[in-house]
This record gives C-alpha cells, sequence and structure tokens, in this order.
C-alpha cells in the first residue's frame, strides 16, 4: 500500500521516540554500552535495527583494521586516521574502543550524522564537508584513511576528482581503504539491476552506475527535518555504482596511488575492499 512521504516521515519520527525509549533503558541495564544514533539516522546507512548496526560495523571494520595490520599501519600508536563518508559511526565505533591511540577525524555530507559523531565521540574531529573537494586537511597529512560504501554511491565522473584529494592528503607511504561493490553485490541486487543484462554490460564495460530513482522527488520535496532527508548534503547524482577490479586497477592509479590489493566480497559479506599506497617521493 502507497503511503504518502509525510505519512512515512511522521512514522519514523514516532519510531525515533519509541527507539529512544528502548535504548535509554537497555543502557540503565547495561545491554548498551555505546553510543545509538536515531532510527532514521541508522537507516541512512542501511541499518534498521540496533543489533544491526552494532553487528555490522564489526563485519565492516574488522577486515579494515585486520587487513591494515597486515599491511604495517601502526594502528597501537597515535597516528592520525580519517573515517571518509562516516554516516553514524557504524565503523568508528569499533575503531576508537578497539583501537584507542589513533587520532581520529571522521567527515561526511550530511550535517545532521555529523551532528551525533560530535556529541558520542567528542575526542574525533568531526567534519560537515561538501559533496566535492576539497577536505580540510593538510596535504601529506593522513598515516591512514578508510571509506565504506561512499564509492558504491558516487558516480564516475565524481570517483576521480575524490581519489585525487584523498591521495593529497594521505602521507606518502600511507594506505587508503575504501570499499566498493563488484561481482560479490551485483548478485544481490536484483531490486536496482536486471542481473542479466548487467552482468553482460559490467563484463564490456568494467562499471555501472545508475542513479536512485526516488532521487530527483527526494531532491524536490520539502522534508519534516533535514535528519529525515535521505540526500541530506548530496547535490549531484548519486546511486549505485558497481565496478570490477580490473576496472579499479587500471583506473584508480591517481596521484601516487598504487593498487596494492583488491578482496572481493570482504565487507559485510557484500562490498570488496580496495587497498591503495601512495608512492613515497
Amino acid at each position: 500500500m502507497y503511503a504518502p512521504p509525510a505519512i512515512k516521515e511522521s512514522a519514523k519520527l514516532l519510531i525515533n521516540g519509541i527507539q529512544r525509549t528502548c535504548v535509554a533503558a537497555g543502557k540503565a541495564f547495561g545491554v548498551i554500552d555505546f553510543p545509538v544514533p536515531r532510527f532514521s539516522s541508522m537507516m541512512k546507512t542501511s541499518s534498521k535495527s540496533v543489533p544491526h548496526y552494532y553487528i555490522s560495523g564489526i563485519t565492516c571494520s574488522l577486515p579494515i583494521a585486520t587487513m591494515a595490520l597486515h599491511f604495517g599501519v601502526r594502528l597501537r600508536e597515535d597516528i592520525n586516521i580519517l573515517d571518509f563518508g562516516c554516516g553514524v559511526g557504524r565503523q568508528l565505533l569499533h575503531m576508537t574502543r578497539h583501537f584507542p591511540r589513533p587520532r581520529y577525524s571522521a567527515c561526511d555530507v550530511d550535517a545532521t550524522l555529523i551532528e551525533f559523531i560530535q556529541r558520542s565521540y567528542p575526542h574525533v574531529a568531526a567534519h560537515a564537508t561538501k559533496f566535492d573537494p576539497p577536505l580540510p586537511f593538510e596535504s601529506d597529512s593522513l598515516d591512514m584513511i578508510y571509506s565504506v560504501s561512499t564509492f558504491s554511491h558516487i558516480n564516475p565522473e565524481h570517483q576521480r576528482s575524490w581519489l585525487k584529494e584523498l591521495a593529497r592528503i594521505t602521507k606518502p607511504g600511507a594506505y587508503c581503504f575504501l570499499t566498493t561493490e563488484g561481482w560479490t553485490a551485483l548478485k544481490m541486487m536484483p531490486e536496482i539491476f536486471d542481473i542479466q543484462n548487467a552482468t553482460k554490460a559490467l563484463k564490456t564495460n568494467g562499471i555501472l552506475y545508475k542513479e536512485y530513482e526516488y532521487y530527483a522527488a527526494e531532491k524536490a520535496r520539502k522534508h519534516l527535518s533535514p535528519a529525515l532527508n535521505l540526500l541530506n548534503g548530496i547535490d549531484r547524482s548519486y546511486g549505485s555504482t558497481v565496478m570490477t577490479p580490473e576496472f579499479i586497477r587500471d583506473n584508480w592509479t591517481v596521484n601516487q596511488f598504487e593498487v596494492v590489493d583488491i578482496i572481493e566480497g570482504l565487507i559485510d559479506w557484500r562490498q570488496d575492499l580496495v587497498v591503495l599506497n601512495k608512492a613515497r617521493s
């Protein structure tokens, strides 16, 4: 049954209140010991429940931390780490808890999500940024950057400018760990792509991009609150991007970045993890 957008948003506000009460009870009884974003904010990062928010944060951050340690990133020292496209901190929760020594920064285009990070993680330097570069960091200043489910939404023309920007702020010799959608994810996207035709197109082109069907309507209408706007801070085409490892290896070597590894289906049993290393001067 179709429900008008205003009804859906009112329902989210109601669920926000119910969840707030449940979380408060969970904290009082010692069941919940971590910051919990409101329901409407969690949904922006594909989490529909508190348990999923917590567990998916593990299945995303643990592989990144493991690969970082494998490549010699000093996670137990006071290095500079950026969570690029941090959302409501699914990965940040576990990274800061298990590796507390580094100095963490976080950024996202949605200012309502950054407000949550600033309240919940006061030791993290959190920034609301634009949908285009630059970022508020000095060149060659970061020892590690990680990003989950950001490049899986950026259109192909926009990718290259962000790769150049990440290369600018990464220290020579440092690593970036970026997730992408590939062959594993494509099989899980029948609601977005005709899988048979998409498979053929991906084999031929190496990349697929499809703007979300709700994009134009979501951008045009007024919202009861900016926190309910699924595209808050997004001011250009946004959708689903799928890439093959071959495409990434051929196109992501920019501004001293080298693609040193791609592990398919590693992140949350869905996304690929791309490991980039910036060449030393």
